[in-house]
């Protein structure tokens, strides 16, 4: 089994082990929970393109340092020489000795000399290949300088200027990454220190500059909303918004979009889009370790969804508390997110969570001390813990692949501290300069 073979076998076991059976069948949003997953393990980042290059054997050199640590990691070893040395056959040379003395006593010693001088010449071999595999690790992070700065307050869409010193950094590669979506990643340069972007959806961003498939700085980009602010994309947690202007939001107490709201913002309501309602303020001193969430709502079709799906979230500072909704037949492809802990419908049973949302549904959260569990009317469907705390609860949103009406939202700290509750008829943002 070559390098080639082993780089392989190595991402095809992370694939097992995330609950991908079949990794050849791997879609995108797949890739991408793989990729999210070895950097939550390991704090290194490594692109969707390289995991399908390593899967596929699409390398004809092995892959920088970082990015074999982090794969190796993410499976418990300690370096890429003990993984190698667990799978490849262990090698026990042995001398054949004659029983007659056919050989001459000076020959069998010469062969031992030989011998000893060839694993040697191995030993130092493997030393110069480690050497050069993790020299490129060694990054110092006072080398690297980040900043960044909001040309406007809070207007949507928001134009930021990023600042960056990489010129003592030895790398490969150097990009800067807007948030999470990968799918927003520049690549910048040495000897270069400004890039300019432009943030089209409101929230608590992290920003990072990423040296080799490697975290080196994150900052905090935050651009609030006065109110409720809507928009529609293509697909889930992917793609640019169109922004909705509703006529009027707040009707009778319910928060809600029609149809109409949607055709005059040009968005056609037949196709399969995802529509947000957003929520984020411009402070809050509430930890997502302990808050209590309770919502009544209902999912209204724009179209003939085969499978309406709504998707409450509590935005924090490094992480997300969110989880589907969606009626029982079509739990298969649920998935809910607490601190670092992503569970999928297909790995894990997540049918508690089915109900008929085109019915209102009295739904309601609890977070105490890192463990969540999960209620629709009063009974409890799920309940899941975890370790890292994602910081203070920085926004609301609830997500669906049609449109949904919100009845009643409370969201407080389990000291009874607000952080929302049903002022439907607050402020509602619209973006800058219309549509």
């Amino acid at each position: 089994m070559n390098d080639k073979e082993l780089i392989k076998t190595c991402l095809l076991e992370i694939s097992r082990r995330s609950g991908y059976a079949d990794p050849v069948s791997l879609r995108q949003r797949d890739l991408e929970h793989i990729s999210a997953e070895i950097e939550k393990r390991t704090g290194i980042l490594i692109s969707i393109s390289t995991i399908k290059r390593l899967l596929n054997g699409q390398f004809n050199t092995l892959p920088q340092a970082a990015t074999l640590n982090a794969i190796i990691a993410y499976l418990g070893y300690e370096n890429w020489h003990e993984f190698k040395k667990s799978k490849l056959p262990e090698m026990s040379p042995q001398v054949e000795v004659s029983a007659a003395p056919a050989v001459p006593p000076v020959k069998i010693r010469s062969r031992r000399v030989l011998y000893r001088a060839g694993v040697a010449v191995v030993i130092v071999i493997l030393f110069l290949v480690i050497v050069s595999l993790t020299r490129h690790d060694t990054i110092n992070e006072k080398d690297v300088s980040f900043s960044i700065k909001k040309i406007t307050t809070n207007d949507i869409p928001n134009t930021v200027v990023f600042t960056y010193d990489i010129d003592k950094v030895n790398g490969d590669s150097f990009f800067i990454q807007q948030s999470w979506d990968r799918d927003r990643r520049v690549s910048i340069e040495k000897n270069r220190h400004t890039l300019t972007d432009i943030y089209y959806e409101p929230g608590y961003h992290n920003a990072k500059l990423i040296v080799n498939d490697k975290v080196m700085k994150t900052i905090d980009v935050r651009i609030p909303t006065n109110g409720w602010f809507f928009f529609s994309k293509p697909g889930l947690f992917k793609g640019l918004p169109a922004y909705i202007n509703p006529a009027a939001p707040e009707n009778n107490g319910v928060l809600a979009l029609t149809r109409e709201d949607v055709m005059n913002s040009r968005i056609d309501p037949q196709k399969e889009n995802f529509y947000y309602y957003t929520w984020f303020p411009e402070n809050c001193d509430v930890g997502s370790d302990n808050f209590r969430l309770q919502v009544r709502i209902r999912f209204k079709a724009l179209n003939n969804a085969v499978c309406p799906v709504i998707i409450p979230e509590v935005c924090g500072q490094s992480n997300s508390l969110y989880f589907f909704t969606t009626p029982p037949g079509c739990t298969g492809d649920m998935a809910v997110n607490v601190g670092e802990q992503f569970l999928s419908g297909k790995t894990t049973d997540l049918s508690g969570f089915g109900c008929d949302i085109r019915q209102w549904q009295d739904i309601e959260v609890v977070v105490k001390n890192k463990e969540a569990r999960f209620y629709i009317h009063q009974r409890e469907v799920f309940k899941t813990s975890y370790t890292k705390s994602p910081g203070l609860i920085t926004g609301l949103a609830f997500m669906c692949n049609g449109l949904c009406e919100i009845d009643h939202i409370s969201l407080k700290g389990l000291d009874g501290k607000v952080v929302y509750e049903s002022e439907f008829d607050a402020q509602i943002q619209s973006p800058k300069g219309g549509n």
